[in-house]
């Protein structure tokens, strides 16, 4: 095992504990009695965290996975999450340790190894006879691609919103400065092991990328190799984390045929708060999404 925090254990789910509502009604966008879910906990051994589960009309089981970013919790990406839940997926949401405000475990006791651990428990609830689908937003991209790993031929479709791929020596790190200090070297990205998984896998992915994210780093006067942050573009003030030569790797990483990249315009790395803002132009996109995940 890499040199770090230890990596939690997954305790089996005892079956049946469904609930209502959220355990912690702290998340991000408030808890809504009128969006009909269901809730459960996964006892990790030393904290336990939060599934959600939204059906569709005919009430089916979830197969779809949806896998949130740093700063996020499984509501943040409500927008995509209930649109496609009325386009007909069922779809499995999760709270990961350290990003929001319901976790148990503070954000410098935790790690992209435990996110990856997370993520991979939670995949273990979807139904089993369907072909399932994984979506993931920023850094849960890297949790997300893991999985896909470990599950490369159960897993059909892959939907990917600005991913961010780490230098594998962050994985172990606390997030906070020891975390951040490995990947803001330059071109630390590129000593993953996330892009050799997308080379060798034959399903579909779906790459969606805001304009102003996976910018040209030199080009706003940043250096090479790294990511632009904030930039003031056209008046306004715009988020790229990601570095364009990420994008470039992921998207160029699938066999020819297999990838499609979406570009959102007008937005940056926060895709989902620009479709919630724009929902008539929002509207194709879900319905892209949707179909691109039907079986």
């Amino acid at each position: 095992m890499r040199k770090g925090l230890e990596v939690v254990k997954s305790v089996p789910y005892a079956a049946g504990r469904l609930r209502n509502a959220p355990r912690n009604g702290d998340l991000l966008i408030s808890y809504n009695p009128n969006v009909e879910a269901s809730y459960f906990d996964h006892d990790f051994g030393k904290y336990s965290l939060e599934g959600r589960i939204v059906r569709n009309e005919n009430a089916e089981d979830p197969w779809v996975l949806s896998i949130h970013g740093a700063r996020a919790d499984y509501t943040k990406s409500d927008y995509v999450t209930l649109g496609l839940r009325d386009r007909g997926l069922s779809i499995l949401g999760m709270n990961m340790s350290g990003h929001n405000r319901v976790s148990p475990v503070p954000l410098e006791e935790t790690s992209l190894d435990n996110n990856i651990a997370e993520a991979e428990a939670f995949f273990s609830y979807l139904n089993p006879s369907r072909r399932r689908k994984i979506i993931a937003y920023s850094l849960g991209g890297t949790p997300a691609l893991k999985v896909l790993e470990a599950h490369i031929e159960e897993v059909d479709r892959l939907v990917l919103f600005g991913p961010g791929i780490y230098d594998t020596r962050a994985y172990s790190q606390p997030f906070g400065p020891p975390f951040s200090s490995v990947i803001r070297m330059p071109y630390s990205y590129r000593n993953n092991d996330l892009i050799p998984i997308l080379k060798r896998y034959e399903g579909k992915v779906l790459l969606i990328v805001g304009e102003y994210d996976g910018l040209e780093p030199v080009k706003y006067g940043k250096p090479a190799g790294g990511a632009v942050g904030e930039a003031i573009i056209d008046g306004r003030r715009r988020y790229s984390p990601i570095p364009n030569e990420v994008i470039e790797l992921l998207y160029n990483a699938s066999p020819s045929g297999q990838c499609r990249m979406i570009t959102v315009r007008g937005a940056d790395h926060a895709v989902v708060s620009w479709m919630r803002d724009h929902p008539e132009e929002a509207k194709p996109l879900l319905d892209e999404i949707g179909d691109f995940l039907k079986d």
